[in-house]
């Protein structure tokens, strides 16, 4: 142990990790694997596909890693919903076992089978970590920080490095990693053992590691007038105006995705953390648990459209240190959230199997395979061409092939593919209705269109999305 070091709980100190926790890991991977085979790719999901398309350092809209991983999966295992969201599946098992062991190093064996329970049953993290999202590998490289960070400071500095490396993964994940980093920095400052381990050069070595890992996504905004960073600030706090509505249903929200038992005893855990902070470790928990979810709460006040899944880190700190509590209604909050993920997984399940004449709630990702088959069939040999990010991505991915992009706002291919026009090919304009610029705006910016048929894709008898195909042929 370091001189002077804050002394580990007996329970902790005595603790071995047995194999329930192993077994968790294994029984939630098994369960995601099957829906993550059955369930079709989100609206996101397709549109990091085209990402994984075109491998670049950097996109409009996040960080690099979920198109560099997803490109893993998809080249290793084929073109399939199973294959794009296995390394998020992977990434979910390491987080809780990373978790775990944060967790057992701070209330011994029974905290860490706890924190494994709870990362399987609430459904932000046992269903949201079926979706290949740059919130899987954001989750990983969280949760690995501040394993590290509590190797560092309770057995040898030199984990801060590893702590670096798992902070500079979170920053290829998603801009939030830097809350953890400021969290990180906080904590340390904030406490005597994270004084004493900032006189040492291992923090620092890790910060600059985290930087040299962040580097290609950095370099890359450099050189693109920091679109990542402007897109996400002008995404996530747009509005002007203060909503209670919007902030009510914020927090609604985030009580159904972490189930609300858990929700109210992880945010005591949380507070009675900020109260304490006994030592380093904790400090940087407390920090990056409701200061995290404070701030994407309030900023969804004021921001329509905010979505509650982007406080998820701060509940993955929130819940660990619950683990770590003890706290006494823990079987019922988890009872509660395996109740409410059981519900929304058969619900996903069920609302496939629904009659093809009523409505749906997934019905956004139903149609897209007969759509781009009809459009495939009018294109020939021909490159087809969309006007929104949603139709890239979906009739991309059914089609196999990345088409052009021609919408009227930047967009994530924007970047990788800014020119599709200077290619003088001809293409199959596919405009989906609803979506994207129509024909009269196309056709001032790109001339006459020619038409080319239509379809409607079908449930039964009921219609789902309306495509209409027009010919572009580039001018002599």
């Amino acid at each position: 142990m370091l001189p002077n070091a804050p002394v580990v709980p007996a329970a902790a100190a005595r603790s071995e990790p047995s194999g329930t926790v192993a077994r968790i890991v294994l029984a939630g991977a098994a369960v995601r694997l099957v829906l993550a085979a059955v369930v079709p790719l989100s609206v996101d999901e397709a549109y990091y596909s085209d990402w994984a398309r075109h491998l670049q350092p950097g996109y409009l809209d996040h960080p690099p890693l979920v198109a560099w991983l997803m490109a893993g999966g998809l080249r290793l295992l084929g073109h399939s919903a199973l294959a794009a969201r296995v390394p998020a599946v992977a990434l979910q098992a390491a987080t809780t076992l990373l978790a775990a062991s944060l967790a057992r190093a701070r209330g011994g064996e029974r905290a860490a089978v706890a924190a494994a329970l709870v990362l399987q049953a609430a459904p932000l993290f046992s269903l949201g970590a079926t979706l290949m999202t740059p919130d899987a590998p954001l989750a990983f490289a969280w949760a690995g920080t501040l394993w590290a960070l509590e190797r560092a400071l309770r057995r040898d500095r030199r984990w801060f490095v590893a702590a670096g490396l798992f902070l500079g993964v979170g920053a290829l994940s998603k801009l939030t990693a830097g809350l953890l980093g400021v969290a990180v920095l906080a904590a340390l400052v904030a406490t005597r053992d994270g004084r004493r381990a900032l006189a040492t050069p291992w923090p620092w070595a890790g910060g600059a590691l985290a930087l040299a890992v962040a580097s290609p996504m950095l370099l890359w905004n450099a050189a693109h007038g920091w679109v990542t960073f402007a897109f996400q600030a002008s995404h996530g706090a747009r509005g002007r105006s203060f909503s209670l509505a919007r902030l009510a249903g914020s927090v609604g929200a985030q009580a159904a995705y972490v189930s609300p038992v858990l929700l109210a005893l992880s945010s005591v855990a949380g507070l009675d953390a900020l109260r304490r902070r006994t030592d380093a470790v904790e400090a940087a928990l407390a920090f990056s648990a409701l200061p995290v979810v404070a701030f994407f709460t309030v900023a969804a006040a004021f921001t329509p459209g905010a979505l509650p899944h982007w406080p998820a880190p701060g509940w993955l700190s929130a819940t660990i240190l619950l683990a770590s509590s003890g706290a006494r209604r823990l079987r019922v909050g988890l009872g509660i959230a395996f109740g409410c993920s059981a519900a929304v997984a058969v619900a996903a399940l069920a609302a496939f199997a629904l009659p093809p004449r009523l409505a749906a709630p997934l019905d956004e990702l139903r149609g897209w395979g007969e759509g781009a088959a009809a459009a495939r069939a009018a294109a020939g040999t021909d490159r087809l061409a969309v006007t929104h990010w949603i139709a890239l991505g979906q009739l991309g991915w059914a089609d196999g092939a990345s088409p052009a992009y021609l919408g009227d706002r930047v967009s994530g291919p924007t970047y990788y593919d800014p020119a599709p026009l200077a290619r003088r090919a001809p293409l199959l304009v596919v405009i989906v209705e609803g979506l994207g610029p129509q024909r009269d705006a196309l056709e001032r910016r790109l001339g006459p269109l020619e038409p080319a048929g239509d379809f409607t894709a079908r449930a039964g008898e009921r219609a789902i999305r309306r495509y209409l195909f027009f010919r572009y042929r580039p001018p002599p």
